[in-house]
């Protein structure tokens, strides 16, 4: 099952200021909740530190909240 989400102009920007920045970083997790009561909260995870085991070990929240 397919499950997608929305971003916006300012959020694509912030994601790809990530990307230029974190160059050695190869993958990037996109994650919505629902979970604020106001609107869906958006953040973006990856593996800054390159650890074998794979874990995620950094969160950037890239949520506009001036649509709130």
């Amino acid at each position: 099952m397919a499950t997608s989400f929305s971003l916006n102009r300012m959020q694509v920007e912030k994601l790809a200021k990530m990307a230029e920045h974190f160059k050695e970083v190869e993958w990037f997790t996109l994650e919505a909740t629902h979970t604020s009561g106001i609107g869906s909260t958006v953040t973006v995870k990856f593996n800054l530190f390159n650890d074998d085991d794979k874990d995620i070990d950094t969160t950037v929240d890239i949520t506009d909240v001036s649509t709130w």
